[in-house]
């Protein structure tokens, strides 16, 4: 059974159960037809940016965190536009993003997920992405904050 698949059944568990504890989760998966051992469940508890919280009950629980998403998500748009942005410009209340021929879908993507309020939307060609905020000061914002990812090499 391949890591998606255990990821995904991780995830449904401590979403519906209040799960304590590692050994009780190992059992839950048991339960699911997945055998695995500790130390590739701590693995994958690492991985999918799940914790240990204590709940209001006094006792501990796992939570998925979403500051691991965003994380991954800026990692992500920090590679898309070092390794294929060529141009970035505003016009009135939009962005429009050069890159790399094929390459403009991931920069949207990254752009659509990372979460940053002066971002509407999105429409991805082929080699342009055009960014569509509610302003032209937030249209320069994007801008700005597209520069300063670049300039964090």
């Amino acid at each position: 059974m391949g890591k998606k698949n255990r990821h995904f059944h991780i995830l449904k568990i401590i979403e519906t159960i209040h799960i304590g504890s590692q050994a009780q989760l190992l059992e839950e998966l048991k339960k699911e037809g997945l055998d695995i051992s500790q130390s590739t469940l701590s693995k994958d508890l690492k991985e999918l940016g799940v914790i240990k919280v204590r709940s209001k009950e006094g006792g501990f629980r796992f939570l998925q965190t979403k500051e691991r998403e965003i994380f991954h998500v800026g990692v992500m748009l920090k590679k898309e536009l070092t390794d294929f942005l060529t141009d970035s410009i505003a016009i009135n209340n939009m962005v429009v993003i050069k890159t790399v021929s094929g390459n403009a879908s991931g920069t949207a993507k990254c752009l659509d997920d990372i979460g940053w309020p002066e971002v509407v939307g999105t429409v991805a060609g082929d080699d342009t992405v055009l960014v569509i905020s509610r302003t032209i000061e937030d249209a320069q914002s994007i801008v700005r904050k597209l520069g300063s990812i670049l300039e964090s090499k």
